[in-house]
């Protein structure tokens, strides 16, 4: 990795960047001149067991699609919503990778590249359905 921070009054703690998104990093400001992002547009939740009880959401995994504050759950115009994803829904898996707390969907988004094609495992309606969706970059 990229050493980035180093605490020396607690033991000497550093912080570092993981060398593969440090590679990415690097490949897309040869091939593009900046750092590209790929994007999904949806704000969620991430849903534990506890969530899951609390709001009857019939999955204990996954993210609920839902808006936060004044922000709209799903971005006007972005892969997600050209895909048809509506607020409510629960995405479980990425390409049959399942999201949870300890597989964040941000962070498993980032593995791919923009124009990148994911499939997405969603739950609606007490029904699964998979949604294929084109990356774009992240504005």
């Amino acid at each position: 990795g990229v050493n980035t921070a180093m605490a020396s009054g607690a033991e000497n703690i550093g912080f570092s960047i993981p060398i593969n998104k440090v590679k990415k990093a690097i490949e897309s400001v040869k091939k593009q001149g900046r750092i590209v992002y790929p994007f999904l547009g949806i704000r969620y939740r991430i849903i534990t067991k506890d969530i899951a009880n609390q709001l009857k959401l019939g999955r204990e995994y996954g993210v609920l699609v839902n808006a936060s504050g004044q922000d709209i759950a799903v971005v006007v115009g972005s892969p997600a919503d050209k895909a048809g994803i509506k607020a409510g829904d629960i995405i479980l898996m990425i390409n049959k990778e399942r999201i949870d707390a300890d597989h964040p969907l941000a962070s498993m988004i980032q593995k791919y590249n923009v124009g990148d094609t994911v499939t997405l495992n969603v739950f609606r309606d007490n029904k699964e359905f998979d949604v294929k969706i084109v990356l774009e970059e992240r504005k």
